[in-house]
């Protein structure tokens, strides 16, 4: 029995040296990472290796311009062609590819990386879309530190949380996928300006800046950095982050010169902030050269600084001086000391004490009291732009390979990974269209629920909806046969990214008896207000008016009278003619007007823009139905904008709209 258990144990000694000891939680990654830097001050990329344009055109961006890297921007080296490397890297929330010569690169070293960190990493809790890169930065930063924060949410309650209220994140871009179509952002193909050239991000923007895993390389990974104080953030690390902007030089402060660099140091010293971030804050606020809130007269013989911008906000340049300047003034912000100081202050007791102690938890309050509220500022990238410009400046200053620690939010449930190189979520319609009836409210983009009132004797309408996106899908359009006195439509807008809008239209026949000329000229798509009828298209045939407008009642009886009020048949719509519409025993008259037709004879011409002119001129007078006519804008008035359009319609170049 000993000898068998003998044996036994030599097996499993034998065993033990043919297959290695495997640890809880393996994760397996690529065996190796080649890292580089862009040793330039300006370097484009191109598509393929070759400097031909024409062959190999730089990279652009999403608003399409050319992609700058410079110096020290971190990339990954996937593979070399000759002279050439080919290159990856993340730049302002996309992920390129592309090429370069190798010789603008710096620091090139191949990394083995190391499977028993990375199984570490998982063993603390990060998930596996986390470790590969994290073990890349540690290969090259082996003091560096990475701790789990977890949120408690998951990442779809956060980007709940951030949207509401929609403004609460706002971007600065031309990408229009990058935008929020949600109603409070969006209508009718216009994006709303919460602050002058902001704009609310869309969802899926939104959740790629609030991953984490997007942000995770040498270049954005400040933006988990824990900002409380650090010995080794002296002045002159502060100072490499200043050179070049409105801050490198001193100022004057109770009859003594200070640089800016001291004074953050010292602000941060006292309440325990890492000065770095607040330099870098600064300028991400202010810009290099400093915005108008840097330093404001306050009107009482005294000049103020807002230079965290606290209170700066508003939907003009006005109201952001205005709220800059008032904070600044009830902070008692005289100075530039006063500023720093004071608003360090803030920052270490409203943020840095409250559990908001990285760059991103001071933007995304995912984990801190009032969760989703208390936010220092609204730009949805300033982690990731403030981030590099923390790192640019510690590798000024040759310090990034000092002990740093990086608390890095992960999520209960992160789903799959995030991409801002997304499909368009534009699911709005642009307009409905319908054969016949009135369709109200007025069509509005965010409106999702319409009544379209119809004649008593409709037996079908085509109701159609046009997308606001090109790419996005409509089902739904087509004749409706009509039973009963409600029916209800539904057409449905899928995106190109598949979200849907269901805009619902419930069709409702008016009772016969109860029709007014108002309602059957309203079914026949055309306009009344002040006694007047508009909305027919230049060169309508009065038969057919008459008969469309009849075809809505079988009771109604339809008159057309010329300006000397002779009954007219035949001939064309114009101008000062007169229509009369009787139903249910009730007449009711009104002038017709064709906008730009001012002199009557149905067609719209060099005539009609001379007689525009000459009444803005004074020296001829329009009136009445003519003078409503030559109201080509519909804003009550005759201006010059009125006889642009005729011009422009006579041109071609814009068709007056009936």
């Amino acid at each position: 029995m000993k000898k068998l258990a003998n044996i036994f144990l030599s097996f499993l000694m034998l065993i033990s040296l043919v297959i290695p000891f495997i640890p809880y939680n393996v994760y397996a990654l690529q065996s190796s990472y080649t890292y580089a830097y862009i040793d330039e001050t300006e370097l484009s990329v191109r598509s393929c290796p070759s400097t031909d344009q024409s062959v190999c055109p730089r990279l652009k961006d999403c608003d399409g311009d050319t992609i700058w890297l410079w110096r020290p921007r971190v990339v990954e080296v996937i593979g070399t062609e000759g002279d050439w490397s080919k290159i990856r890297f993340n730049y302002w929330g996309y992920t390129y590819e592309g090429y370069v010569y190798t010789h603008y690169l710096g620091g090139i070293q191949t990394y083995n990386l190391d499977q028993n960190y990375a199984n570490s990493l998982k063993n603390k809790g990060f998930p596996e879309s986390y470790v590969e890169k994290l073990t890349k930065m540690h290969a090259v930063h082996p003091n560096w530190n990475f701790e789990v924060s977890n949120t408690g949410v998951s990442l779809d309650d956060a980007v709940n949380g951030e949207s509401n209220p929609i403004y609460k994140n706002l971007i600065s871009t031309r990408d229009l996928n990058q935008l929020s179509t949600d109603p409070a952002a969006y209508s009718n193909g216009t994006y709303v300006q919460f602050e002058p050239n902001w704009y609310a991000p869309s969802r899926n923007a939104l959740k790629y800046y609030l991953d984490p895993r997007n942000f995770l390389d040498d270049n954005s990974i400040f933006m988990f950095e824990q900002l409380s104080y650090n010995e080794s953030q002296n002045e002159s690390v502060v100072q490499n982050i200043l050179n070049g902007s409105f801050l490198a030089g001193s100022y004057s402060y109770n009859g003594q010169s200070k640089t800016f660099a001291s004074t953050f140091v010292e602000a941060g010293k006292k309440y325990g902030v890492s000065p770095v971030h607040l330099a870098a804050r600064v300028l991400q606020e202010q810009g290099y050269s400093g915005s108008f809130t840097a330093s404001m007269d306050g009107g009482d013989g005294k000049t103020y600084y807002n230079y965290f911008n606290f209170g700066a906000s508003g939907s003009s340049n006005e109201a952001i001086y205005n709220g800059a300047l008032n904070y600044a003034k009830s902070s008692g912000w005289d100075s530039p000391y006063a500023s720093i100081m004071g608003a360090t202050s803030e920052i270490a007791n409203g943020y840095i004490t409250s559990n908001q102690d990285t760059l991103y938890y001071e933007k995304f309050n995912i984990v801190g009291s009032s969760r989703y509220w208390h936010q220092y500022m609204a730009n949805v990238q300033a982690p990731y732009s403030e981030g590099y410009t923390t790192y640019r400046s510690y590798w000024n200053a040759k310090i990034t390979n000092l002990s740093f620690t990086f608390k890095i939010p992960v999520y209960s449930d992160m789903g799959g990974g995030t991409s801002i190189n997304t499909l368009s979520d534009n699911s709005n319609l642009s307009g409905i269209s319908y054969s016949t009836g009135y369709l109200y409210p007025a069509f509005d983009s965010s409106i999702t629920s319409y009544t379209l009132e119809v004649s008593s004797n409709t037996t079908s309408v085509n109701i159609s909806g046009t997308p606001a996106h090109a790419k996005a899908k409509v089902t739904g359009n087509g004749d409706v046969a009509l039973s009963g006195n409600e029916t209800i439509k539904e057409i449905i807008c899928q995106a190109e990214d598949g979200s849907k809008r269901t805009y619902t239209i419930k069709i409702v026949k008016k009772d016969a008896s109860s029709e007014t000329s108002e309602d059957v000229i309203k079914y026949s798509g055309y306009n009344t207000k002040d006694n007047y009828i508009s909305g027919f298209n230049i060169g309508s045939s009065i038969g057919d008016t008459i008969n469309k407008i009849k075809s809505n009642n079988s009771q109604t009886e339809v008159k057309v009278f010329d300006s000397s009020n002779k009954e007219i048949t035949s001939g064309t719509i114009s101008t000062g003619q007169k229509i009369s519409v009787k139903v249910n025993g009730v007449e009711k008259k009104y002038e017709i007007v064709l906008y730009g037709d001012t002199n009557g004879d149905g067609k719209i011409s060099t005539i009609d823009y001379s007689k525009i002119k000459a009444h803005i001129r004074n020296t001829l007078k329009l009136d009445g139905a003519y003078a409503a006519a030559a109201d080509t804008s519909k804003d009550g008035k005759i201006s010059t904008i009125d006889y642009s359009k005729v011009k422009a319609h006579i041109r071609n170049t814009q068709k007056l709209v009936q």
